[in-house]
């Protein structure tokens, strides 16, 4: 049975579970897991702690919790400790939307898990990194499509192609009009990849473009590391709550990743380098708020995935 309690008190609590969780070393920051509420129905939980997020599910039906992505290794009590103020349930279920340590190699800490789902390009990256039959590794990979539960707990997984690395998912609730993009949206800002880990640039447009041709319902997209929305009072007004991520900001998203590829594409093909095709970098007016920090280093790995073409 679900507690209800409400998102602030949620926030404040989890901080004090994580302040009073055993000693640390003077110079280690509290881990601390903040907690939103995604539905009316509240079974669908945003999860955000050092500078990443996660979603939590509650599965009342086969009682458990299903993670999608663990957080860094040693966040996982600070998870659990966000999940208790919700559930009693344990995690029992874990879907990786890619390979990268901060999203995966926290897997083998929830010691109630008995199923582990990726990509099964993601599954191979993982079980390179590790021993054989080590724990945390993916117990079900597949290729394009993937279903868990059903009903109003139903989530589809789908795989459109390399971007970030070669074995990113897109996890969908349908009947919640919710998706997590995890780092194929990371935040409005320049993409980023892993080449090592088969990402690909010059690939990028066309994945998200696919992606966000094919799902449809989606009202909320949940990126891999934008913040929660946080609560303001406005002047004179009752407080107000700033907007979740939503699917059109993934429209544009996919659509400015195509824009800024293209533009160092051209600038590549006209001779120009790097710096000087950031410093001349003109894109539509809606994406100015855009973090363009990395552009500069952004575009030179771009030119060193064309140059052997």
């Amino acid at each position: 049975m679900r507690r209800s309690v409400a998102p602030s008190v949620l926030i404040a609590a989890v901080g004090l579970a994580a302040v009073a969780g055993g000693a640390r070393a003077q110079d280690e920051e509290p881990k601390v897991v903040r907690i939103d509420t995604l539905n009316v129905r509240d079974t669908l939980y945003h999860l955000s702690g050092g500078g990443r997020n996660a979603l939590a599910l509650i599965d009342e039906i086969n009682g458990g919790i299903v993670l999608v992505d663990a957080m860094p290794p040693g966040w996982s009590q600070a998870v659990l400790d966000a999940v208790a103020l919700v559930t009693h349930l344990p995690v029992t279920t874990i879907i990786n939307s890619h390979a990268h340590a901060g999203d995966a190699s926290g897997n083998a800490e929830f010691e109630d898990v008995t199923q582990i789902v990726a990509h099964e390009n993601t599954g191979a990256r993982l079980e390179g990194f590790a021993e054989p039959d080590a724990p945390g590794l993916p117990t079900t990979t597949f290729a394009e499509r993937f279903s868990l539960l059903e009903d109003l707990d139903r989530i589809e997984l789908y795989y459109f192609g390399p971007a970030h690395t070669d074995g990113d998912i897109v996890a969908v609730f349908p009947a919640k009009g919710v998706a997590y993009l995890g780092d194929l949206f990371p935040a409005k800002r320049v993409p980023t990849i892993d080449a090592a880990s088969g990402g690909s640039y010059l690939a990028y447009p066309d994945t998200l473009a696919r992606a966000a041709a094919a799902i449809e319902g989606v009202e909320r997209a949940i990126t891999g590391r934008t913040p929660p929305p946080s609560t303001y009072a406005g002047r004179g007004r009752r407080d107000r709550r700033e907007p979740w991520t939503t699917w059109q900001d993934f429209v544009e998203y996919a659509e400015f990743t195509r824009e800024f590829v293209g533009a160092a594409e051209a600038a590549f093909e006209a001779g120009r380098s790097a710096a000087e095709a950031a410093a001349s970098l003109t894109l539509a007016e809606r994406y100015a708020a855009y973090d363009m920090q990395r552009a500069e280093a952004v575009i030179e790995a771009i030119y060193a995935e064309l140059a052997p073409r």
